[in-house]
Parts: C-alpha cells; structure tokens; sequence
C-alpha cells in the first residue's frame, strides 16, 4: 500500500522543494536590491542638492555594498544584468566627479531601474516561466 503513494509523494515533495527554492531566491534578491535603492535614492538626494562631496562618499559606500551583492548574485542572475549595473556606477563615478548633475541624475534613474527589474525579472511567475 506504502508503494502506491511514494511516486505521488516524491513528485509533490520535488514540486514543493522547486517552489520553495524560488521562492528563497527572490527573497534573496529582493532584500539586496532593496538595500542597495536605499543608497541610490540618498545619492540622488545628494546630486539633487549638488553636494559632491557626500555624492562621492555615498558612491563609495554604494560601490561597497554592491560588492558584497556581486559576490553572489551572478549565481541567479543574468551576467548582463550586472553588466549594466557595473557600467552605471564607472558612469555615475564621472559624472559626479566632473559635476555634472543632469547626467549624474539620468544615470542614478536607469541604475535604480537596473536593480529595481532583478528581482523583477528573477521572480517564480507564470509571466517569466512562459
């Protein structure tokens, strides 16, 4: 009788161990990009009010706290998606080095938007798996 459920059980165990999975990784995601629009929208703030001084530090400390995230979103995320966040922040660091607020600022969007579509994008839905 045990023999007749263990194939339905396994497939409904592996369906839920898949489910489960996906859902850690958006979590994941989804709390590291959080952390990192909070820095983006303190730069904004500070490029908004030209202060280029604390724009550079906060640069330095968004630079940072995307290293700690580089280290383990390429497991789950496409490599071109944190290409374009790479290329966001060399830009941005230009930018706010020759002080030029409406590129600066152009670039702080797409980088917010860069990090906001991740968890997007990674996310277990029907709409990304068809």
């Amino acid at each position: 009788m045990l023999k007749k459920y263990t194939v339905p059980l396994s497939l409904f165990l592996l369906t839920l161990f898949i489910l489960l999975l996906g859902w850690g990784n958006y979590l994941f995601l989804f709390k590291g990009s959080q952390n990192l629009l909070k820095s983006v929208e303190k730069l904004e703030l500070a490029v908004e009010q030209e202060n280029w001084d604390k724009a550079n530090t906060l640069l330095t400390e968004f630079r940072t706290a995307w290293q700690k995230v580089d280290r383990y979103w390429p497991m789950l995320v496409h490599h071109e998606e944190m290409d374009r966040i790479e290329e966001s922040i060399n830009k941005l660091k230009s930018y706010i080095k020759y002080k030029d607020t409406p590129q600066a600022m152009a670039e702080l969007y797409n980088l917010n938007y860069y990090i906001k579509h991740i968890p997007q994008k990674e996310a277990f839905n029907l709409r990304n798996i068809f």
